[in-house]
């Protein structure tokens, strides 16, 4: 297992895999800050921006894309400058973005929730390049797992609060949240963010279960990876063979004799799959936004 973050975060979150760039982009929510590790040369760079922000893209330009508290924005790299593409629950000002990810056509689907988690007033919604959003659902306690099996035609998507992520039918998307989920975790875990492989097998990582569960297209457990910290917050596959599985986690609501006890609790890590748990797998690379 490698550290990754040069820092410990306090809500490390939202692992996009850059090929292109051989590189790793994260957030930590409220340190209001965007990072980034290039692989090539074990060197990392940060943003900070005048607000939180809970999920970073790259685009089709140079620039990124960031969900932020009020909104979804593009981030100049070199200048640090924001530009709005639209704002969100601009009617609930106490709820901020959470997890986001890019569909197979480059659309930013993003989630929202009460900042302060109470109450289930967060949405889902799909945002195009052109800046036009759309509202897919309502009453959402923590968004969080957003990822597609185009093959099968499911777009997976979970709440934290209820402990379930469910399969939604992809493209024609309508809500199953009454329906049997895809899978439901115990009670005290959380389901945090999750990632796919080219086996079509989801990985989440499990918010104070200390571990990343691996299931297939069934719904059945397939692997666990142990972890040595409590709150990962979510994982994404990449690297140069994209085996290399990236993870993200948390040091709030932990006290300084558990901190001890779990050095690596907010930082970034990475694990290789093949060399240390015989898995021959690789992700699916990283969504970029469409826009530019």
């Amino acid at each position: 297992m490698q550290q990754i973050s040069v820092q410990r975060h306090q809500l490390a979150e939202g692992p996009f895999w850059c090929a292109q760039q051989q590189a790793l982009y994260w957030v930590d929510i409220p340190a209001c800050q965007v990072w980034c590790w290039h692989q090539t040369t074990n060197q990392t760079e940060h943003w900070t921006l005048p607000k939180k922000v809970s999920a970073v893209f790259t685009t089709q330009g140079e620039r990124l894309l960031v969900t932020l508290a009020d909104g979804v924005a593009y981030l100049d790299k070199q200048t640090g400058e924001l530009e709005y593409l639209c704002d969100l629950d601009s009617d609930i000002p106490s709820n901020r973005s959470n997890d986001a990810k890019c569909d197979p056509d480059g659309s930013l689907w993003v989630g929202t929730m009460d900042d302060e988690e109470q109450g289930v007033s967060g949405r889902l919604w799909k945002v195009t390049p052109e800046g036009k959003k759309t509202l897919m659902l309502e009453g959402v306690g923590i968004a969080n797992t957003l990822a597609w099996d185009a093959e099968r035609g499911r777009f997976y998507f979970g709440d934290s609060m209820t402990r379930k992520v469910h399969a939604f039918p992809y493209p024609e998307f309508y809500d199953v949240r009454s329906q049997k989920p895809f899978f439901e975790v115990k009670e005290g875990i959380g389901a945090d963010g999750s990632c796919i492989d080219q086996q079509a097998c989801l990985w989440n990582a499990n918010w104070d279960g200390s571990r990343i569960v691996r299931y297939n297209p069934e719904g059945e457990v397939m692997q666990t990876v142990e972890l040595p910290f409590k709150k990962p917050t979510s994982c994404v596959l990449g690297g140069v063979d994209g085996n290399t599985l990236f993870i993200t986690s948390a040091s709030v609501a932990t006290s300084d004799a558990q901190l001890e006890q779990q050095p690596l609790s907010g930082h970034v890590v990475a694990i290789d799959l093949k060399a240390e748990y015989g898995l021959e797998v690789a992700g699916e690379p990283s969504q970029p936004f469409a826009g530019a």
